[in-house]
């Protein structure tokens, strides 16, 4: 037993000693960014394990400058907290930080980083990137979009008109992003309590409310073989419910499809492979299996619901919040669209409402801290040096509430993005920043902005919305993790508005 008791010292000096030379050995090869001391191999479990890190972080920076670095356990982050750091790092040498970090649960979910979002960059990665943004532009032709947000709209604004009492926008607003989603990669259209776009919804929300904060096996990734913890094991079910599902449709899809008849975004992947067997494309090929394809469709899915829905639900919140910037929504919207219904041609001169769309995005926080990138290569930013391998996140928060470019930016106010003849500025503010940049820039920005704008103006044209009476706008919100922030619970209620 003292043998035993020996051997263990001896190899936690060693493993102390080496991380202690190792530490050095970096800190004189490099110049790397501050940072506040940590426990080694704990790191800064308060800031990283808190849902409000993005708030912690930017708080560090007051004292560190806007390029942080923090430990992540036994992991190196640099945070990047303000916008001429994120724009050195992700536009200026865009290539060298464009890489993602390898997360044990990222290759359970990704089937080994065979997705878009969470994979590396490689030959790979961009041409899947390359084949999903021609089948997303697909949906920006003609007024396939427009027809489709009308439909689905109208379907559940139906069903907001026959509500008498008040009720949760939440659930509503998830059914209409999903369904939409779901006919824009499936091309089926459900009825509004359809079981298995239920599910779907189900599974989502479970993944962000009961996983938010994160996994230990992200942090030490051996305790997945020796002892997962019940979270670990929870999210592997749900994976594997989840790519059930997809395998799924995409094999129905295989069985039905038809060359050159594109159904939706499944068949735009079918179309691609396709064009590749037909050209003797061998090296597309490679990377147009199954798994790949069934990945990217996933990447569309749920990424699109969630910022979607996110950001409508914030929407609305501060449209009953401040009914008088509901008001002159509504009175643009009458006098540019009338008694049609908002379509694609609308969209340049919905100014207003698009600007209270936008101060939507930026003030309630739907994505906190980005997806985390990786160096590349040894490079630099903000005069510091960042190696090779080393996690780096843009803090969208401390962008949008940076006061150097935000007056007063915690209160709503779209016209910051009004020229003083009430248009949208032909640029956006510098530090505007919710589909991040670079090479990871947001996929589906060029889809989610109108999409979102429609969806909106739809719902504020055929109504009016408050809080319950006597209900006060309720200013607290829930963290489900990583610096998102969701508003809390809240009740609407809806009147139909008299447009004669």
């Amino acid at each position: 037993m003292l043998k035993l008791s020996m051997n263990t010292q001896t190899v936690l000096a060693g493993i102390c000693v080496g991380l202690l030379v190792y530490y050095v050995i970096k800190r004189m090869r490099y110049r790397l960014p501050p940072g506040p001391w940590c426990i080694p191999l704990v790191g800064h479990y308060k800031i990283y394990s808190s849902p409000e890190m993005h708030k912690k972080i930017a708080a560090l920076s007051k004292d560190y400058g806007p390029v942080v670095r923090i430990s992540f356990g036994p992991q190196t982050w640099v945070v990047l907290n303000d916008i001429n750091t994120v724009v050195e790092a992700m536009v200026k040498r865009k290539a060298d930080f464009a890489g993602r970090p390898h997360f044990t649960s990222g290759d359970v979910f990704t089937e080994g980083g065979k997705d878009i979002a969470f994979s590396n960059y490689s030959a790979s990665w961009k041409f899947h990137r390359k084949i999903a943004g021609k089948a997303l532009r697909h949906y920006l032709q003609g007024d396939l979009l427009e027809n489709m947000i009308q439909e689905n709209m109208n379907k559940f604004l139906n069903k907001m008109a026959e509500e008498k009492e008040p009720f949760m926008f939440k659930e509503y607003v998830d059914l209409m992003v999903f369904h939409q989603l779901y006919t824009i990669c499936f091309g089926e259209k459900r009825p509004t309590d359809d079981p298995e776009v239920n599910k779907l919804l189900k599974i989502d929300n479970d993944l962000i409310d009961k996983l938010g904060t994160g996994l230990f096996e992200d942090i030490i990734p051996y305790f997945k073989d020796i002892y997962p913890t019940k979270k670990w094991q929870m999210f592997l079910s749900m994976v594997d419910e989840m790519l059930t599902v997809l395998r799924r449709k995409f094999r129905e899809h295989v069985e039905t499809f038809q060359p050159g008849v594109n159904r939706d975004f499944i068949d735009s992947m079918l179309i691609a492979k396709q064009e590749a067997k037909d050209e003797g494309d061998e090296a597309a090929l490679e990377v147009m299996d199954d798994t790949h394809l069934v990945q990217t469709i996933s990447d569309i899915f749920f990424a699109g619901v969630d910022t979607t829905r996110f950001t409508m639900d914030w929407f609305v919140y501060f449209m009953t919040r401040f009914p008088e910037f509901q008001a002159k929504c509504q009175e643009e919207i009458d006098r540019v669209v009338g008694s049609e219904q908002p379509s694609m041609k609308d969209r340049s001169k919905l100014d207003y409402t698009e600007a209270c769309l936008f101060e939507s995005m930026r003030l309630s926080n739907v994505v906190g801290i980005g997806l985390p990138h990786m160096t590349i290569c040894d490079s630099q930013v903000g005069g510091y040096d960042v190696p090779k391998g080393t996690t780096v996140v843009i803090n969208h928060w401390a962008l949008h509430h940076d006061p150097k470019y935000w007056k007063d930016p915690e209160e709503f106010d779209p016209l910051r993005y009004l020229d003083e003849n009430g248009k949208m500025k032909p640029a956006k503010p510098d530090s505007w920043l919710p589909f991040s940049a670079g090479r990871r820039v947001c996929l589906g920005e060029s889809l989610a902005k109108p999409e979102i704008l429609l969806m909106c103006a739809n719902l504020l044209q055929r109504f009016e919305i408050s809080l319950p009476e006597g209900v006060k706008p309720n200013l607290e919100h829930r963290l489900p993790g990583f610096g998102v922030e969701l508003p809390s619970d809240y009740k609407i209620v809806v009147k139909e508005r008299n447009r004669d």
